[in-house]
């Protein structure tokens, strides 16, 4: 787990002091060891300077050995990689067998020999995450893992002669040639609708996020830079028993911990009190990593407090817990810091728990393992329920009434955490004419007033809801926080519920094992028991990682809301985007309860202090 940055520039350039300010901008993301390397390469018409700069977070072979970016025994092919590649061993042992020398313990070593063996298809045979370049003498070889979870941004101007990579967008600042403004329509649509992560666009003109599950050829002077998939969730229905369908995702998901297990350094598990992250810690004793360093956070404010159930997972199963201390005062010293490190905003402050959580976790462990992904695999959000519904029959609807309505009255608190417009949207699939009453009509005039990408015209079966929450609308931003707040300390994040195998499988199988009345996750729960506590298997209520930032607004908070309001009116793009008076209006609306209007001034606040940070 590292950060890289990497230029293909035309003309003999030394862009070694750039290299080293992106670097510097991600000194966080690899603590441990820093390396630059430059090669030229001349083409028909003109010269390059290819240029690689890599920071390390050492997980496998903690020694000087695993020094990157890292270059082949004869000297052909360069590397820099970010990510783990799990099966590192079985690819080693079979790389030997054909005759591949090895020197290191390191699974980037098995990257360059993957690569000189099986070409661009050697990642097709990686069980792991990853963003990757590699120069051939000829070619760069870009990669992203199939899920996305490593990050890869890049500018490519042909103009110029220019491509710039980046682990993160922030170190692409210091290289000239790279525009630094910002997107007006993404930054748009994230404040009037709350979307983000669409299409590769990013909060940034000009700079593009590399596609999940896809590589690229690109040789220096190319007029395009043609990102190919290598990997669809496009698959048929699966047809297995209940107990056949357990049985299978049980044997998969247990095999994708084991091998996510794999580490030189210290391991613990983030745990939120629920069933995904517990089930995580029941079989991590299962397989042998037993007593494992838990970590959590909590919150005293009702409909926040997960307290409870951590005590519950940590005295039925085995454990070292340790409870972040959270609460206003942490959240006000860190909350502009939290949203630098994660380069575009989060659509509500839940990746702030997580951040907390890492923070502890940094003092004891390099690597956490992570519950993410299995609510949108397995159905796990109360959203998805109208989907299942309207997919079951009449005398289903008879017959799980009851467990919808408990479910739903068991979210209440949930509810209460959005304004009535806001839930009837979501419902009906309609953006709510409130979505933009704080936004300055002139701007968005200006932009044709784009409408929300999720708005629906049909009824969608929920197999394709679950298929467009993993791949497009849930996961994606969800896979960038966990992966800037976790490596903002240092630490490395693996989730075992997304490996590629175990999301193809679930993802063929049908709609009713995954929600069955109002019981989500269904076919997890049938995995967790016996081996989680009761009270969390057959847990209704939805909470995982909350943050009462609504309730501090109306009380501890409201007073730093208003300054930083007024602050970040100052800022001319903000004001630009912004109706001050309006946003202030919706502020105190909050503050007397006379409106839930918690995520529209996250956006508000977050938006402020992502365009200041930026520097416009």
């Amino acid at each position: 787990m590292c950060g890289l940055v990497a230029l293909v520039r035309r003309g003999d350039n030394d862009c070694t002091e750039q290299l080293r300010q992106g670097l510097e901008t991600i000194h966080h993301r690899g603590p441990d060891d820093q390396g630059i390397w430059v090669a030229c390469s001349k083409t028909t018409s003109a010269y390059y300077t290819i240029s690689f700069g890599h920071v390390r977070l050492s997980i496998l072979d903690l020694s000087d050995a695993g020094h990157q970016p890292m270059t082949s025994d004869d000297g052909e092919l360069t590397v820099v990689f970010n990510g783990e590649i799990y099966n590192y061993l079985e690819l080693r042992q079979e790389l030997a067998a054909a005759g591949h020398h090895f020197h290191t313990g390191s699974d980037t070593e098995v990257v360059l020999h993957a690569y000189r063996a099986w070409g661009e298809r050697c990642v097709e045979r990686f069980i792991g995450m990853w963003a990757i370049a590699l120069w051939d003498g000829e070619t760069l070889f870009l990669s992203r893992d199939r899920l996305g979870k490593k990050p890869l941004y890049f500018h490519h101007d042909p103009a110029a002669g220019l491509l710039a990579l980046a682990s993160e967008i922030k170190a692409l600042r210091p290289l000239s040639g790279v525009p630094w403004a910002p997107d007006e329509e993404t930054v748009y649509r994230f404040l009037a609708f709350g979307e983000m992560e669409h299409g590769g666009s990013t909060f940034f003109a000009g700079i593009r996020e590399f596609p999940a599950g896809s590589t690229a050829m690109f040789r220096p002077g190319d007029a395009t830079l043609t990102p190919r998939p290598f990997w669809t969730l496009d698959v048929g229905p699966l047809e297995l028993s209940e107990d056949e369908a357990v049985a299978r995702v049980e044997e998969l998901l247990i095999d994708s911990l084991r091998l996510r297990l794999r580490s030189d350094a210290p391991l613990g598990l983030s745990l939120s009190g629920g069933l995904d992250s517990t089930l995580l810690l029941g079989l991590m004793n299962e397989v042998g990593a037993e007593q494992p360093d838990v970590f959590s956070t909590a919150y005293a404010e009702k409909g926040y407090n997960e307290t409870p159930y951590l005590k519950i997972a940590s005295d039925s199963l085995g454990c070292r817990p340790y409870t972040a201390q959270s609460g206003v005062g942490e959240f006000r010293r860190d909350f502009e810091r939290f949203i630098f490190h994660l380069d575009q905003p989060s659509k509500l402050p839940g990746p702030y728990s997580q951040f907390r959580v890492v923070d502890l976790a940094s003092q004891r462990v390099k690597v956490l393992i992570d519950g993410q992904g299995a609510d949108e695999l397995f159905g796990g959000y109360l959203y998805f329920l109208p989907a299942a519904w309207h997919e079951q029959s009449l005398l289903d609807h008879l017959r799980y009434a009851p467990d919808l309505l408990a479910t739903a009255f068991g979210n209440l608190h949930m509810l209460a955490q959005y304004s009535p417009d806001r839930i009837v949207e979501r419902l009906i699939g309609r953006a709510a004419k409130s979505a933009t009453r704080f936004i300055r009509p002139e701007w968005s005039e200006a932009l044709r007033q784009p409408r929300p990408r999720w708005e629906k015209t049909r009824r969608t079966p929920l197999n394709a809801v679950l298929r467009d929450s993993v791949l497009r609308t849930s996961l994606p931003p969800l896979l960038r926080y966990g992966d800037r707040v976790t490596m903002a300390f240092g630490v490395e994040n693996r989730c075992p519920f997304l490996d590629h195998r175990l999301v193809k499988l679930v993802a063929a199988l049908p709609a009713r094992f995954k929600i069955r009345g109002g019981t989500t996750k269904w076919l997890l729960r049938r995995i967790a028991r016996g081996r989680v506590p009761t009270a969390i298997s057959e847990r209704r209520s939805k909470m995982g990682f909350p943050t009462p930032v609504g309730v501090w607004l109306r009380g501890p908070l409201a007073g730093d809301a208003k300054q930083w309001l007024e602050s970040y009116g100052a800022n001319t793009t903000f004001a630009r985007w912004i109706e001050l008076s309006a946003a202030s209006r919706l502020l105190a609306e909050h503050i007397a309860g006379r409106g839930e209007h918690q995520a529209a001034l996250w956006r508000i606040l977050a938006v402020g202090a992502w365009a200041t940070g930026a520097g416009w």
